[in-house]
């Protein structure tokens, strides 16, 4: 082992210390001492690996939530519950759909977690760039044939996500069809501009994508807040890389 990684592995000891601290709160002061330093001497002769998602909070509740308020927002609109998109919404949008996805999608990718980092940095990408094309729109930014090719291009963009989703839960499935079905109507009422079917079936489609997403969000906070499955999404894998592992949770000491 070279210095840097002897380094390595005594500061991160060190910061697992008061976490073996509060797992054993019934023990005395001295026992507490020798009891970290027995464990932590034998930490230092075995291989030792860094667990980077250590450092951070789980994420996926924010992207999640933010996927879901855009999604369910501008299909009250397009299903007609709501009359008038006003520039609020279009800034709801901007915020919770653009910056709040790429947020989270940026803390996914730090914490080397593929699947999540990709679906929140694209649609966080789609909500920034539709908002742009919808709040310009007097301006002439999209024009029909562009539109086309728009939609287009988030339908083939949508499709491996879908496919990715099949290794991780039903929630997910549901969530990512939905949104793919979403793109491919949209280009299809473009090309064929059949207003009806872009407004009342792509609306009825953000809105299963939302609620999809919004239960995600819900399933992810109130699991690891009571360590255990309070809302299963009920997953295809018993374990995959972005789902709550509420074993690790309940037996979290060393």
């Amino acid at each position: 082992m070279t210095s840097n990684e002897s380094k390595l592995k005594a500061s991160e000891i060190q910061r697992l210390k008061p976490r073996v601290q509060a797992n054993k709160p019934n023990i005395s002061k001295s026992q507490n001492i020798d009891y970290l330093d027995d464990i932590f001497d034998k930490l230092q002769n075995v291989p030792f690996e860094i667990n980077r998602l250590d450092y951070y909070g789980n994420s996926i509740p924010l992207g999640a939530f933010c996927f879901a308020v855009s999604f369910i927002l501008y299909g009250f609109y397009e299903s007609k519950i709501i009359d008038k998109v006003d520039k609020f919404t279009y800034s709801i949008l901007f915020l919770f759909g653009g910056i709040g996805q790429i947020t989270a999608g940026v803390f996914e990718y730090i914490k080397s977690r593929t699947f999540p980092t990709v679906l929140y940095l694209l649609y966080g990408i789609y909500f920034i760039t539709f908002f742009l094309f919808n709040y310009y729109k007097d301006e002439n930014v999209l024009n029909k044939d562009s539109k086309k090719v728009y939609f287009g291009s988030w339908a083939f963009l949508s499709f491996p996500v879908v496919v990715a989703s099949f290794k991780i839960n039903v929630i997910y499935i549901l969530q990512n069809i939905s949104v793919c079905a979403f793109f491919v109507i949209k280009c299809i009422g473009e090309c064929q501009e059949w207003d009806k079917l872009i407004k009342e079936v792509s609306g009825i489609l953000e809105m299963i994508t939302g609620f999809s997403s919004l239960y995600i969000c819900f399933s992810q906070v109130l699991n690891e807040h009571f360590k255990r499955v309070v809302l299963s999404c009920f997953p295809i894998n018993k374990k995959n890389e972005i789902d709550i592992d509420v074993d690790n949770l309940q037996n979290n000491n060393i």
